[in-house]
């Protein structure tokens, strides 16, 4: 069976943590807390963070450059995640509908913030990190806050 070729890295950027790398792969990743009978690609320990949270879809454009795609509910029941899936700080939550996403966004599931780093700007995954450290943390979306709540918020 032929592995995959690494097509870019999520670094975990929360506030007051380490950092951890995740591989992406071409095809579907998927994120969520782990369970006994439940092993997702990207295993997030948090509890606000559903077993089948979201999934990033890696995939080759016809321009032969990797796009990448995350949407929430990587259920195949059609449930959307408890708590959420947001990028780059934005109050609404993102849905089943696939959001295209660049390098360097920043990603949160439950309290757990994540940055994207592609294969085309980072050359390795210690470069990625090195990267993401320089960065400034995302504020962290209070999804405990009605949606109706966070927009009137983020208007002001």
């Amino acid at each position: 069976m032929e592995t995959k070729k690494i097509a870019g890295w999520l670094i975990l950027h929360t506030e007051n943590t380490e950092s951890l790398t995740y591989e992406l792969r071409e095809g579907k990743n998927f994120i969520g807390r782990q369970a006994t009978n439940y092993k997702p690609d990207i295993a997030i320990a948090d509890t606000y963070v559903s077993r089948r949270h979201a999934v990033i879809v890696v995939r080759v454009s016809a321009n032969y450059v990797y796009e990448y795609f995350i949407a929430d509910n990587a259920d195949i029941q059609g449930a959307p995640s408890m708590n959420g899936t947001y990028v780059n700080g934005e109050t609404q939550r993102i849905t089943e509908n696939a959001v295209k996403l660049k390098d360097g966004d920043t990603i949160q599931v439950g309290m757990t913030k994540l940055v994207l780093k592609t294969a085309d700007v980072a050359i390795d995954v210690e470069n990625a990190v090195k990267l993401v450290n320089k960065m400034e943390y995302k504020e962290t979306v209070d999804f405990n806050i009605p949606a109706v709540t966070l927009r009137t918020i983020k208007k002001k």
